[in-house]
């Protein structure tokens, strides 16, 4: 858990979107959490992402610096990824169910960019951790450019961060 705590931000970054999404439809938690100020709640889901950008590269340019394992990173990753798997199903309901009046088309635009706002959160430490396998030797030059790509495309980031681990997982016993 200790080798977690520096990604906690961007793990905890789209569970902040929902809970943004939740306080539009709860008084209680816009009353006292946001004083009935959306913009309070933008402005902090912006300041939330500051935080989480920041850590995260911080986070890349200590795994370029090979301050951690191979092993380690990719298994981090594949957790960062299987962990925000909730966050991204209820934003992406929430964002669908949006779709079904005019009204409300714009929040699903909305939605659509601050999931592509966390995805290159863990996108980012995903292709800095498949470059660190890259350079180990682990992928070749071919997996790590599809494999980088990956990192940034929907659903297919997890599939992605899963095949990288078992390959690196794989190459160590040998």
């Amino acid at each position: 858990m200790k080798k977690m705590l520096p990604f906690i931000f961007i793990i905890l970054f789209p569970y902040y979107i929902v809970f943004l999404i939740s306080s539009l439809f709860n008084q209680y938690l816009m009353k006292y959490i946001f004083q009935n100020n959306f913009y309070l709640g933008l402005l902090s889901l912006c300041i939330f992402w500051f935080i989480a950008f920041i850590s995260a590269i911080i986070l890349c340019v200590n795994n370029f610096a090979n301050k951690m394992d191979v092993i380690e990173a990719t298994k981090i990753i594949m957790i960062i990824k299987i962990i925000q798997i909730p966050a991204y199903l209820f934003i992406f309901v929430a964002g669908v169910m949006c779709l079904f009046t005019i009204f409300t088309v714009g929040i699903s635009f909305v939605l659509l960019i601050l999931d592509g706002a966390s995805i290159i959160l863990s996108g980012l430490i995903g292709v800095f951790v498949v470059r660190r396998c890259y350079a180990d030797r682990i992928l070749t030059n071919t997996e790590m450019v599809i494999h980088s790509i990956l990192q940034f495309v929907f659903c297919l980031d997890v599939v992605s961060a899963i095949i990288v681990f078992r390959k690196v997982k794989t190459k160590n016993i040998i």
